[in-house]
């Protein structure tokens, strides 16, 4: 018999572990969307937008029995049992329905002077939701089949029109909201980087971020406030569409337009004599300030674990998320998802990110599967 006994009384050798340890420190990048928002109980997304743009032309009709701006008239040639009661005491949704009922009727006279709010009005009545920028790119993509130069300039002026009636919407909405950062979203910003939300060998164990990085999409500044009560990390924070007091010579003003560039579409735009087809496009709008910068700087130094709360991950902002997810530093995407009553929203936002992706073995990899996220917290339910 062979003798094994100075074999087995040898010592094992000790495994060092940080040979599969890529990365010692490690990044995060807290995405914030609208949704965020909304948590605080602000009415910030564009439906509620135009259900109080509703609002105001019913008060207006009420008074007059007529109403006229930029974008549409409207003439009642009767008075309506409808518009006699205190549109005060209805949700917006209730009189949003009044509105579509009103100007639906025989008795009305109803000119969209707009295109583009027509289509609008049309999604929120057939989705109950609307994503303006999405129907602004749609309605210039249309124009520019026959690049219709006058078509393609009264899109875009109907849009700049918005952007200022949404912006001092927008203005006032935050007037009526006194934001106190909330414990528990503050605790989800600054969880520890846990070793199985990470892509393969890129991290050996639990680990605390290194610098935080906020990239606010939202025109509000209330991802701002919660910046400023973050303690014991670095922090970085990025308006990235502009702020509500920007004056586009100081401080960037609302960026509010289209992202796509990877859509066959705005391909065929780069192939076309045309510029005001780029006129809202917000590649352009991003290289009148730094910012855009500041998140390449932030992305492409070291590994970075992305973080989402409150963003749809739409096609309007498809060229910067496809940046993020994709660069070789990004190890890990946790969606914080909407969930209420039982239901949530975490299998849609994945295939809105999936859309992001090119490599979809890299989607794979990265976005963190739902036993291992969480509902984002919201601080309107819980105060």
């Amino acid at each position: 018999m062979p003798d094994f006994g100075g074999v087995m009384n040898r010592s094992v050798p000790e495994i060092d572990h940080s040979f599969f340890d890529k990365y010692k420190e490690v990044n995060r990048l807290i995405i914030i969307g609208n949704g965020f928002d909304l948590a605080h109980g602000l009415k910030t997304s564009f439906k509620d937008f135009i259900e109080d743009y509703s609002k105001k032309i019913l008060n207006e009709l009420k008074k007059n029995n007529k109403y006229e701006d930029e974008l549409i008239s409207i003439i009642c040639h009767v008075i309506h049992h409808d518009l006699k009661i205190n549109l005060d005491t209805l949700d917006e949704f209730e009189i949003y329905k009044k509105f579509i009922n009103i100007i639906n009727r025989d008795r009305v006279s109803i000119n969209y002077k707009s295109e583009f709010l027509k289509s609008i009005i049309l999604s929120i009545e057939k989705k109950s939701w609307v994503d303006i920028e999405l129907v602004f790119f749609d309605l210039l993509r249309i124009a520019s089949k026959s690049n219709d130069s006058k078509e393609i300039e009264k899109v875009n002026k109907e849009l700049e029109i918005l952007k200022n009636k949404l912006k001092s919407y927008l203005q006032e909405e935050v007037k009526r909201y006194n934001i106190d950062p909330f414990q528990k979203l503050l605790n989800q910003f600054t969880q520890k980087i846990s070793r199985i939300e990470t892509m393969p060998n890129t991290v050996e164990k639990d680990i605390s971020p290194n610098t935080i990085c906020i990239l606010n999409f939202n025109y509000t500044q209330i991802a701002l406030e919660y910046s400023k009560k973050i303690n014991g990390f670095p922090i970085m924070y990025i308006p990235i569409h502009g702020e509500l007091d920007g004056d586009d010579i100081t401080i960037q003003g609302l960026v509010f337009g289209y992202g796509d560039e990877l859509d066959k579409d705005y391909i065929e735009f780069e192939n076309m004599n045309n510029d005001a087809l780029f006129e809202h496009i917000k590649s352009f709008k991003y290289l009148h300030f730094d910012n855009y910068r500041k998140l390449l700087e932030f992305i492409n130094s070291d590994p970075f674990q992305v973080h989402i709360y409150g963003h749809s991950c739409g096609l309007s902002d498809r060229t910067m998320l496809n940046t993020i997810f994709e660069n070789q530093n990004c190890i890990s995407i946790k969606n914080f998802y909407y969930s209420n009553n039982g239901n949530d929203d975490y299998e849609q936002k994945t295939y809105a990110i999936a859309r992001h992706f090119k490599s979809k073995s890299d989607l794979r990899a990265k976005v963190v599967n739902k036993t291992k996220c969480e509902p984002m917290v919201q601080p309107k339910d819980e105060k």
